[in-house]
């Protein structure tokens, strides 16, 4: 059995300890990283086991945005994460 664990979940646990943007370690897409933000911004209107980003725990909210990468080939997009805070 592996201890390994999701980029995703090291990421969000990063943002949760710094309380700052912290920017997720791939490149994507300009779709993807679009649509990545978007999930992760309206995560908490999801039934928890339906969201698609794993490491987020219910009643956090979420902010996202994406942006081209400075470094690397053009295209390439960068997915930034910050916790906004517990639900109302």
């Amino acid at each position: 059995m592996s201890n390994r664990t999701s980029f995703w979940i090291r990421t969000f646990q990063e943002a949760r300890h710094t309380g700052d943007w912290v920017c997720v370690p791939r490149l994507y897409t300009r779709t993807t990283a679009a649509q990545l933000a978007s999930d992760i911004c309206n995560a908490h209107r999801r039934q928890p086991h339906t969201v698609r980003v794993r490491g987020i725990a219910p009643g956090e909210q979420w902010e996202a945005y994406w942006s081209p990468a400075e470094q690397g080939p053009a295209g390439d997009h960068l997915v930034y994460v910050r916790l906004a805070g517990p639900l109302p």
